[in-house]
């Protein structure tokens, strides 16, 4: 072992909690990222399962679904480590000052002292970067057994409305992840390193021994602030210590921001889910499911130029017939809706729409012969509950009912329009193949008389209910006393008429299920939990490397200023004085962190909200829980290092601090 390793080593064995530091630090981010890589990996291998090694017809979609994900991640593993080790190189370069000068006293190069500070990187390397390897597998272990558990459930859910399908990660060594996370560390760790490592061999011998303990980029940092007799001594001296020493708690002002950045844009994500789950749950008043859906193929016209659907309908008579059937079960009431959205337009003047409707539909309105071309939906009941409606609007049974309301986002917020007068009596519909019916509006229901059924999804501006017809999909729906004996029930009536003999989701060309009217949100939920769970995991790993820089960066401070703070003491300031002023001094730099980290955050919470918004019009509301959680955390990291750091000096003697220091 050369002179330089062993100066390297014998450094790392005396500043024992430094070192631990610096080792927690990069086995932590190469867990991370060891862990991110894996998680590729094992999410990889289920993809490849459902849909073969070259991921079918849209590989180069799902490839970048799993890469941009983990490219993320693995930046903001990197730049936090970038942050976090070549502070802890820092410190090490700073308290070794005086041994450079030194050794370039008696010779030693440039190169030399530059090649002491790495070999101190590669011992730390050869401990950290195989611990944190470990520990990433062992997180990746843990984290897919518990995403598995999760995983369960949403299977149950899944094959109960998609059939054959099974989400399960599995744990997969892959050499080539391991060395690609190996290298990644490894460079970042050298990368880290080279920049304190460059600053100190580029300092004289003279400002190295004449400086006593501190590369500083310009020595003449002294602070503008001045003395004077308008506030507290603690208050002016802690703000001049801060202006002085900005560039030495930077790292650690950075670090803390960017752990507060995470948090609470991630805590915003997660309430953002929480809006779009509960947007697009709607509680139809029933407790099981039981639906048709045919799959739809879409053509253009060769006459007309139009889009054509091409989908096997189901008709109104034999929805009855099979609500019929359904309804034997132990006089189980159930109400059938069918929709269809696509086969008819019909064609309007402007002076036929309201003009709040015009103004929703001005981007989407399609124009034909001088006249605007609206989506038809038809919708129709169960004979009983047609019969209802009829009655309710005042119409003999067999009209056609207007339901005259169409609800869209602006700009994030929903909002109900009439898109036809009142007066409307008749309209005209079209196919897309030319040919046209007339119709006659018996009623026209605003939205005060719509029954709640009927006001989800809403996505058409021209809504009827017809007495009878053909539609793409159909829905029965009921609460039965026995829920698990009526749904294996319906599954054998609707297999009766629309066999699918095993085949998975859509092979027969259509789809019937049968499943909970809470099987969908529960879903969604387990999925918005899984999600949080290893955003916050990640965020709060991250967080903790963050913690670590910030706790070592303001110890190393305080530890460095011992002289200063003696000093202080022995011109008659008290011990109670200097640690209000420390005190004081951790608010001014909890604060700068907050300064630059809260605004951030938020400011990306709201472009995430606004975004979102765009499409969904949900409530959201900014995470203050998150906020105020992150304020007191950045507080009270820095005032408690602060707190031990002066108890540590409290028990050092003030001369021989001074005579030795």
């Amino acid at each position: 072992m050369n002179i330089l390793c062993t100066l390297a080593c014998s450094q790392i064995k005396r500043k024992k909690s430094r070192t631990a530091i610096t080792i927690a630090a990069i086995s932590l981010s190469t867990a991370l990222l060891t862990a991110v890589i894996n998680f590729a990996v094992s999410g990889n291998t289920m993809v490849q399962g459902f849909l073969g090694e070259d991921y079918g017809e849209f590989g180069s979609a799902y490839t970048l679904l799993l890469l941009i994900p983990a490219a993320i991640l693995g930046a903001l593993i990197i730049a936090m480590a970038l942050i976090v080790i070549s502070n802890a190189f820092r410190m090490s370069a700073n308290e070794r000052v005086a041994q450079f000068g030194t050794l370039k006293c008696v010779g030693a190069t440039k190169e030399q002292v530059y090649k002491t500070i790495m070999y101190e990187c590669v011992l730390l390397c050869i401990v950290a970067i195989p611990l944190g390897v470990v520990l990433g597998y062992l997180l990746s272990f843990v984290g897919i057994g518990i995403s598995n558990q999760f995983m369960e459930e949403m299977n149950t859910l899944v094959r109960i409305m998609i059939k054959q399908v099974n989400f399960s990660l599995s744990f997969v060594f892959s050499p080539a992840a391991l060395l690609v996370s190996v290298l990644i560390s490894g460079i970042t760790v050298f990368v880290a390193a080279m920049i304190p490592a460059k600053k100190a061999m580029k300092v004289s011998a003279l400002d190295c021994l004449r400086n006593g303990g501190e590369i500083r980029g310009n020595l003449n940092v002294h602070a503008k602030a001045q003395i004077n007799g308008k506030r507290s001594i603690e208050y002016q001296l802690a703000r001049k210590n801060v202006a002085s020493n900005r560039k030495q708690m930077k790292s650690a002002v950075m670090a803390l921001s960017v752990s507060m950045i995470l948090f609470v844009s991630m805590s915003g994500l997660k309430e953002i889910a929480d809006g779009v789950q509960e947007y697009m749950t709607f509680d139809y008043g029933y407790s099981v499911v039981a639906d048709y859906t045919a799959n739809r193929k879409y053509t253009t016209n060769p006459e007309t130029g139009r889009r054509e659907e091409h989908a096997q309908m189901i008709s109104s008579e034999l929805a009855e017939e099979i609500l019929s059937e359904l309804s034997e079960y132990q006089g189980t009431e159930v109400y059938g809706s069918g929709v269809d959205y696509a086969t008819y337009d019909t064609p309007l003047s402007s002076e036929e729409l309201t003009p709040e409707v015009q103004k929703a539909l001005e981007k989407e309105i399609t124009e034909e012969n001088g006249e605007l071309l609206l989506d038809v939906e038809r919708i129709i009941l169960d004979e009983k509950h047609y019969r209802e409606l009829c009655q309710q609007a005042g119409v003999e049974y067999g009209g056609i009912l207007l339901l005259n309301d169409y609800k869209y986002n602006d700009h994030g917020t929903e909002k109900h329009v009439q898109p036809l007068p009142s007066s409307t009596t008749s309209l005209k519909l079209e196919k897309a193949d030319g040919s046209s019916q007339e119709i006659e509006i018996a009623a026209v229901l605003s939205l005060e008389e719509i029954p709640e059924r009927l006001l989800y999804p809403n996505t058409n501006p021209v809504r009827i209910v017809v007495p009878k017809g053909e539609v793409r999909g159909y829905t029965w729906m009921t609460t039965p006393e026995n829920e698990n004996g009526y749904m294996e029930y319906a599954r054998q009536v609707l297999e009766s008429y629309f066999p699918q003999n095993g085949m998975d989701y859509g092979e027969a060309g259509y789809v019937s299920r049968v499943y909970g009217a809470e099987d969908y949100s529960k879903f969604m939920n387990i999925a918005i939990v899984l999600a949080a769970f290893f955003i916050y995991a990640f965020v709060f790993l991250l967080g903790l490397a963050g913690i670590l820089n910030v706790i070592s960066a303001v110890s190393f401070q305080i530890r460095t200023r011992a002289r200063e703070l003696a000093v202080l003491k022995s011109v008659g300031i008290t011990s109670e004085s200097l640690e209000k002023m420390l005190n004081i001094e951790s608010v001014l730099c909890s604060g700068k962190a907050l300064v630059t980290g809260l605004p951030v955050g938020i400011l990306l919470v709201l472009i995430m909200g606004y975004c979102v918004k765009m499409v969904f019009p949900i409530s959201f509301h900014m995470p203050w829980g998150a906020i105020l959680i992150a304020i007191a955390v950045s507080f009270g990291v820095i005032w408690g290092t602060v707190k031990v750091s002066l108890n540590t000096l409290k028990k050092q003697n003030i001369i021989e601090t001074i005579r030795t220091l």
